[in-house]
Parts: structure tokens; sequence; C-alpha cells
């Protein structure tokens, strides 16, 4: 198999949203060219194959490109160079027992700069057909549209998120949205909390008095009892 990496060269964009969005623009190509065949220095390559696809972001807020290819044919890294043009791809090759191992790191979840936030939509990992091998199922019947909602940026759905909390009791939940993120409110009960033994640790804490974070809950739950732990 083949671990594919392409980076970007940021002297060549003006900011790091142009660059990526060229560069998902140019790895379909590439997908595109390599499954037609690739002529390069008298020698044909061709590669016709499953493959995922998975985006990261380094701090500065540019992305690069993870790869998997399940071949084992061969791709000179100077001919995926001349086909991307933003930057110098590495090529690695992956045996069967270190796959999987691989498909973890690569699918593994991690930070969204700004630029990220404001769009409404983003594929963080996406896999070619046939990449996963399952049975065939019949496809469900298709649903019947309904009124269009309107689409929250990433940003948004993220700071929806942090006002979320659970409320257990048992083994019984219930989600309930806060009036403000739940780490201001855990920051302002964390004292007499911890003073009180109950803090559990991991943003758990125990809760005894209802009227600690009743102020706090836009949803009201419909029903509170005795005691409960509070989590994001």
């Amino acid at each position: 198999m083949l671990f594919l990496t392409f980076t970007f060269n940021p002297e060549l964009f003006a900011n790091p949203s142009l660059a990526f969005d060229h560069g998902r623009d140019r790895l379909r190509r590439i997908f595109f060219k390599l499954r037609q065949g690739v002529e390069w220095q008298g020698k044909l390559y061709r590669i016709d194959s499953p493959y995922c696809v998975k985006v990261e972001f380094h701090k500065s807020g540019w992305a690069h490109f993870h790869v998997i290819f399940l071949t084992r044919r061969f791709l000179p890294g100077e001919l995926l160079t001349e086909l991307w043009g933003y930057g110098r791809p590495n090529v690695q090759r992956i045996r069967n027992h270190t796959f999987r191992y691989l498909l973890k790191y690569v699918t593994k979840g991690g930070g969204l700069p700004e630029w990220v936030k404001g769009r409404c939509r983003l594929r963080i990992f996406q896999s070619s057909r046939g990449f996963y091998t399952t049975p065939n199922k019949p496809k469900p019947a298709p649903e019947k549209e309904g009124p269009k909602r309107k689409v929250s940026t990433l940003g948004e759905r993220l700071e929806r998120w942090g006002r979320t909390a659970l409320l257990q009791s048992g083994d019984n939940f219930q989600q309930l949205i806060l009036g403000a993120p739940f780490l201001e409110l855990l920051s302002e009960l964390i004292l007499p909390v911890a003073r009180a033994g109950r803090y559990l640790g991991n943003g758990h804490i125990q809760i005894n008095d209802r009227t600690d974070i009743m102020p706090w809950i836009l949803t009201k739950p419909k029903s509170l009892p005795a005691d409960y732990t509070f989590t994001e």
C-alpha cells in the first residue's frame, strides 16, 4: 500500500484557505489522471485502486493531505511532485501489519483553525468506493424532502456544542442547553464543589443542590433527582 502526504508551499498562496481549495481540487485531478494512466519518463503509471484522504491542519492554519492507496504498485515521488505542483509530496510504502495503526493515525481528530470555523461544511476524512469491504446492503427508500434548514457554520456548531451538558442519574442521561459555555459554569462552581468533595474529575461534578445550576439551564429538565452528576 502507498502512503502519500501532500503539503503546501506557503509562498504560492495568499492564505491557507485559498491553498486548501486549490489543493482539494488538484487532488481530484491527480486521482483522475492516475486512473487513466500517466506517462512519465517513458513509462506508464496507472493506479485505479481504492483510497482514502484525510486533511490535517498545522498550528499555523495551513492544511496538508494524507492519502492511502490500497495498491502495491510503484509511484515515483518526482512524478507526484510534478502532478501536485504546490510543494513536495512524500511517498512511503505501507506493510499490512502497519496499515491499521496508520489508518488510526490519519483518522484521529484535531483542532480547527479559525478560517475553517467560518465554513458551513468540511470533509475531514473521505474514502473512495471499495476502500472498506462491506456486504452489499439494500438501498433505503429515498426520504421525502422537507423544508430546507439554515446551514450553520462549523464555528457556530462548535459554540453551540460548548453550551450543552449531560445530566446523569444512574443509567439515565438528559442533554441540557445552557445559557453560557459549560466551561464558564465549571469555573464558577469548581471551588465550592472541590471544597465539598463533589468534583469527580474530567469535568464531572456531583450536584446535590439543584439551585446551583438552574439559572444556567435554558431547556429545563423534566425532573431532577436528589443526586446527579453534571458534565459537558
